[in-house]
């Protein structure tokens, strides 16, 4: 903790001297200063009376970076250092007090499970404010990955969908903005660095395109990981065998080289493949009450997801459905009739050893 009670007003630690009357703002238990050359002051908890409020570690980079933050964050309104809220049970790394909205701001260093994120996040919301995560050094260093995404991705104007990571040692916010999904179910996202909060809500200069995947390659590396009897393909492999469908050999029309948010599990072209092949399973008619239950069976076979702990994605397979079913309808695979679709003809499936 940065902030210890001395006679029912807050000292900081880097102006504090040694004595043993210093309390926790929050439980008003005894807190002890410590100092040193290469630690900057902090109050701590004596191991025989932990804090009733769950906290992190601290780390000389959360230390440092909450002073760092509040700093960053002084333009949108006043800052207060680990604002306590009894009523939840929270205490926020850097509470900003927005005229429209007070923000909560999270400096995330050490690992945090997902129940941790959902609980403190959720308690923001129950108070009114809009939580804030910035994430640290050993997240800035990982690749982009679900478990980043589930727990800390956020929306924000003109980025979109994103991650924050605060740099320390360079004072400095990278923002990996316009998250996205390739078809082959691989993360992607656009880097900038801000140096400011003006520059933070002015957003991106520019704004790359989506990259386009090759199907070629994408028959190739799933060969391999077939070939290997890998896990990961195992569970559709035997969906479309039972239908008897090889993976390998599936229709030009469920192809797809687009993007989607980034929650789709394995992908958007598997779930193609799979929804496909279970809609030319069914007999005329072919209603959206039948449609839309084999849509969401198929997403889970994927591992889709509608939600990260932060934002939601509640009409995403709806979508996805109407997108495939009117491409099938303008191919001519299906035809319209009242409440729902005919089939016309099915799609024809290639042979797996010609493609080997």
């Amino acid at each position: 903790m940065l902030l210890a009670e001395l006679a029912d007003q807050l000292v900081d630690a880097q102006n504090a001297t040694r004595r043993q009357d210093y309390r926790c703002p929050a439980c008003h238990e005894p807190v002890r200063l410590h100092r040193g050359r290469q630690v900057i002051p902090y109050f701590a908890h004596l191991p025989r009376n932990p804090c009733v409020i769950q906290g992190e570690g601290e780390t000389t980079e959360h230390l440092t970076g909450k002073r760092q933050l509040a700093a960053f964050f002084a333009d949108w309104g006043p800052t207060e250092l680990e604002h306590v809220l009894p009523t939840i049970q929270q205490r926020a790394d850097v509470w900003v007090a927005r005229t429209s909205q007070p923000v909560a701001v999270e400096f995330q260093c050490s690992p945090l499970a997902l129940d941790g994120v959902s609980e403190r996040t959720a308690g923001y919301h129950q108070v009114g404010c809009y939580p804030f995560w910035l994430l640290g050094h050993r997240y800035a260093r990982q690749r982009l990955n679900w478990a980043l995404i589930e727990r800390f991705m956020g929306w924000l104007t003109r980025w979109e969908l994103c991650l924050l990571f605060w740099d320390v040692r360079r004072h400095r916010l990278r923002v990996t903005h316009h998250l996205y999904q390739d078809a082959a179910g691989h993360f992607g996202g656009q880097m900038t660095v801000v140096a400011n909060l003006a520059t933070l809500m002015a957003g991106p200069a520019q704004v790359d395109p989506y990259p386009r995947i090759s199907l070629n390659r994408v028959r190739y590396h799933w060969a391999q990981e077939l070939a290997r009897a890998t896990p990961n393909l195992r569970r559709i492999q035997e969906f479309l065998y039972l239908r008897g469908h090889h993976l390998l050999g599936f229709p030009a029309v469920f192809g797809t080289t687009g993007s989607t948010p980034p929650v789709l599990g394995r992908g958007l072209l598997l779930w193609r493949i799979v929804f496909g092949t279970a809609l030319f399973g069914l007999t005329d008619p072919v209603t959206p009450a039948r449609l839309a239950p084999l849509a969401q069976d198929c997403f889970d076979l994927v591992n889709g997801h509608q939600r990260t702990v932060r934002v939601g994605f509640p009409h995403l397979i709806e979508h996805l459905q109407a997108q495939l079913v009117a491409e099938l309808v303008q191919q001519g695979y299906l035809s319209v009739v009242p409440g729902g679709w005919r089939i016309v003809h099915r799609p024809r499936w290639r042979s797996a050893q010609l493609l080997a």
